[in-house]
C-alpha cells in the first residue's frame, strides 16, 4: 500500500501526509473487522463436569471439621449425593473416584446410606475395593465405625477383603496401625484371616516373604489361623505346599494348631484329607497335638466324633499321647 502511495504521490511531504491517512483508515478499518468477528463469534457450549469429577470433589469434603455436628451435617449431605449416584453400570467408575481421595467419615456414613437404601452389593463391593487398595491410613477408623455403629459384620468384610488383597509390606503397615489406635482384635482377626482366604498359592507366597523379612509374629498368627479355619482339604494341601518350598516347620505349626484350636466337628475332613493326600507322619502330628494340648473337658467331645466318623485309628493314637487306654 505504501509503495503505491509513493509512486502516486507528487512530492515527499504529500506521500508521508497521504501514508498517515491511510494508517488511520486502516487501524479503523481492522478494529471494526475484529469487533464484528467478536461479536458474531459462537459461545463455547459449557462442559458438563463429569461424574468421576464431581464425585472426586463431593469426596473429600469434610477435610477439617469445625465441629461435631457440623461435621456430621457435611458427611451426611456427601454421602447421600454420593449414594444417590451409585448403580450397577457406574459402579466401577465411582470406586476409582474415591477409593483414595474420600474423607474417613466420609466413608463411614456412606456405607451406612447405601444400606438404608437397599443398595447392599455396592455397600460390599466399596467396602472390598477400600481394603484392596485403598489408603492403609484411611482404614483404620473406618472399622472401628463398622464395628460399633455399621451393619453387623461390615467390618469383617473390610479385615477379610485386607487379608486377601495386601501385599506383605502393606498388611505388616495396616496391622501395626490397627495396634498402635488399640483395634487388637482387629489386628488379630487380619492375621489369622490371611492364612484362610487366600488360595494356596498366595498363602505360601506371603509365608515365604514374611519369613524373608523375619516377621515371626506375624508369620506365626498365619500360620495358627490356617490350622484352626482353613477347610480341611485345603489345609491338606497348603501343609504339602509348605514342606515342598522348604516351610516344614511352618506345616509343623499349623497342625499343632489345628490339633489344639480346631472344633472337633471340623476334624473329620480334615483326617480324612491327611490320610489322602498328607505323609502318614503328619497324622502323627496332629494326634500328638490333641493328645498333648487338649485339657480332658475338651478332649471328649473330639473322641466322640471321631468315633463317629469311623477314623479309630487317630483316635488310638490320641488316647496313646493322651496317656490314657
Amino acid at each position: 500500500m505504501e509503495a503505491v502511495i509513493d509512486i502516486c504521490s507528487e512530492d515527499a511531504e504529500l506521500a508521508t501526509s497521504r501514508r498517515r491517512q491511510a494508517r488511520v483508515i486502516w487501524n479503523a478499518a481492522e478494529k471494526n473487522k475484529r469487533e464484528g468477528q467478536k461479536a458474531n463469534q459462537r459461545p463455547e457450549g459449557i462442559r458438563p463436569i463429569s461424574q468421576e469429577k464431581l464425585l472426586t470433589w463431593l469426596a473429600q469434603a469434610p477435610v477439617i471439621p469445625h465441629g461435631e455436628q457440623t461435621s456430621e451435617i457435611s458427611a451426611q449431605s456427601t454421602a447421600q449425593r454420593i449414594s444417590d449416584l451409585v448403580s450397577e453400570e457406574n459402579l466401577t467408575s465411582l470406586v476409582e473416584s474415591l477409593i483414595d481421595n474420600m474423607h474417613p467419615r466420609t466413608w463411614e456414613v456412606l456405607v451406612k446410606e447405601l444400606r438404608e437404601q437397599g443398595k447392599d452389593l455396592h455397600a460390599v463391593q466399596l467396602m472390598q475395593e477400600l481394603g484392596s487398595r485403598g489408603n492403609p491410613h484411611k482404614i483404620i477408623p473406618i472399622v472401628e465405625f463398622l464395628r460399633t455403629d455399621g451393619h453387623f459384620g461390615d467390618d469383617r468384610i473390610l479385615l477379610d477383603s485386607i487379608a486377601k488383597n495386601r501385599t506383605a509390606r502393606d498388611l505388616l503397615l495396616i496391622i501395626e496401625a490397627f495396634r498402635r489406635d488399640r483395634q487388637n482384635l482387629s489386628a488379630y482377626v487380619v492375621t489369622e484371616k490371611i492364612g484362610v482366604v487366600r488360595d494356596i498359592f498366595s498363602t505360601v507366597e506371603i509365608i515365604l516373604e514374611l519369613k524373608e523379612m523375619k516377621e515371626t509374629g506375624t508369620l506365626a498368627g498365619i500360620l495358627v489361623g490356617a490350622g484352626k479355619w482353613r477347610d480341611g482339604k485345603a489345609l491338606a494341601e497348603l501343609i504339602n505346599q509348605l514342606k515342598a518350598r522348604g516351610l516344614g516347620e511352618g506345616a509343623d505349626l499349623i497342625l499343632m494348631a489345628a490339633g489344639s484350636e480346631r472344633g472337633a466337628s471340623n476334624f473329620p475332613p480334615l483326617v480324612k484329607a491327611l490320610k489322602e493326600i498328607c505323609e502318614p507322619g503328619d497324622m502323627v502330628k496332629l494326634a500328638h497335638a490333641i493328645g498333648t494340648i487338649r485339657s480332658r473337658p475338651r478332649l471328649q467331645p473330639l473322641e466322640d466324633t471321631l468315633w463317629k466318623a469311623n477314623h479309630t485309628d487317630i483316635l488310638r493314637l490320641i488316647q496313646g499321647f493322651a496317656g490314657r487306654p
